[in-house]
């Protein structure tokens, strides 16, 4: 089965989705889902999906990529475990999605969501036998450059639970943090319980990661200042919006055209002349009541309008494994456009298909499974239309966005 057929992967979402739509019909206990946000879910699911996807069913550790300089260590992609296998070899492991579907078909397998610079561990020493990979036999034993956390053993936050939690009555919602990748409830690092961060909020970094590179929490003091000179709205709107615009724009045409370092101003702004400050410093520069090392959430686009661009600061971020940052690439918002380019693409090509498929057969059949496809739209589109203003409707109907 070739995945360039656009019939396999559509069925494919498809399986994924059929527990909540069982739902519908009362069949299953799944958390139901207001219209508005299935629809956003499970766009944004087939895009976490597609972004490290290129539409052959091989596995991903056959793709170039320049990281390395070795086959399969990716940007990002989708990455997930299989719990199955790790009960049998007890070594954490990490899968590509099309592995996933095919070599561990009939296996538990927890999704990570995306992680960068991994390769697909799939018939590697670390499975020891228990699923050889179907789809590229010629692996190297260990993925050296592989980075494993408790994620790849089902095991999130700082509580160390799974997710779903079998034992929780109330699931909490997780956030990942943009640096270590891991996931977290918020009551769990140190923000009071029923806590929202702001909706224009892009990436999340956690106490741990804030802890291990106290520089990020001077950008953010920094940035905190200076939104709060910002003139009063209320006061001048047009005068406002002029000095939004043109702080950030004039911030990165110094950093990164002109080559000039802006660390010094940040490290002025912080009242911090030594490189390494004391945490006895760091707990002093409050941002809105919160003390270093609290949880950073970071504004859009934070990662080039924040730091400093300047080549001295490149490798000072190199220096700190964070080199990434630098990489608009590596964006969950970027692999997110990528993956919602591909849906479309396949949403073309499902179409496309349907439409060869009814030329191929007498009129007379053509008609008659057109029509239904038809009914079987509208009668779909009925139902949505008379739930959405019920409350909630239990939907994962991948089928339906393809047809």
């Amino acid at each position: 089965m070739n995945v360039r057929n656009p019939n396999a992967m559509a069925f494919v979402l498809l399986d994924k989705s059929i527990g909540a739509l069982r739902g519908i019909f009362g069949m299953s206990d799944d958390p139901v889902l207001t219209i508005d946000e299935y629809i956003s879910s499970s766009s944004d699911e087939n895009a976490i999906i597609l972004g490290g996807v290129d539409g052959e069913e091989t596995c991903s550790f056959t793709r170039v990529c320049c990281l390395f300089n070795f086959r399969g260590y990716l940007k990002r992609q989708a990455v997930y475990c299989c719990k199955t296998c790790l009960d049998i070899t007890g070594k954490v492991a990490g899968i590509c999605f099309q592995c996933s579907l095919i070599c561990h078909n009939e296996h538990e397998i927890t999704e990570l969501y995306t992680k960068r610079n991994f390769r697909c561990d799939c018939g590697n020493s670390r499975f020891k036998d228990a699923a050889p990979c179907q789809l590229w036999e010629e692996k190297d034993d260990l993925n050296v450059n592989n980075r494993y956390d408790q994620t790849f053993g089902g095991l999130f936050c700082t509580c160390s639970r799974p997710y779903p939690d079998p034992d929780a009555e109330d699931e909490p919602e997780m956030f990942q943090c943009g640096i270590c990748e891991d996931w977290f409830h918020l009551n769990h690092i140190g923000l009071p319980e029923g806590f929202k961060p702001d909706e224009s909020y892009e990436e999340l970094t956690c106490p741990a990661c804030v802890e291990r590179l106290p520089l990020l929490w001077l950008y953010h003091f920094e940035n905190s200042q200076k939104r709060s000179e910002l003139p009063d709205a209320s006061i001048d709107a047009s005068i406002s919006q002029a000095a939004v615009e043109e702080r950030p724009s004039k911030r990165l045409r110094l950093s990164s055209e002109e080559n000039t370092c802006l660390l010094s101003n940040v490290r002025q702004a912080c009242s911090c002349s030594a490189e390494n400050p004391t945490r006895d410093h760091l707990s002093k520069l409050a941002v809105n009541g919160a003390h270093f090392p609290s949880p950073i959430f970071w504004p859009s686009n934070w990662r080039t309008l924040i730091l400093c661009h300047c080549d001295q600061c490149k490798e000072l971020y190199k220096s700190l494994n964070i080199g990434f940052l630098m990489d608009p690439e590596d964006t969950i918002a970027h692999y997110m456009e990528v993956g919602r380019v591909r849906v479309n693409q396949m949403d073309s090509e499902y179409n496309s298909a349907i439409s060869t498929a009814l030329s191929e057969l007498p009129h007379p059949a053509a008609v008659t499974v057109a029509r239904g496809i038809s009914k079987l739209k509208s009668a779909i589109e009925d139902f949505l239309t008379q739930h959405r203003e019920k409350g909630h409707v239990s939907l994962f109907f991948c089928l339906f966005l393809l047809l």
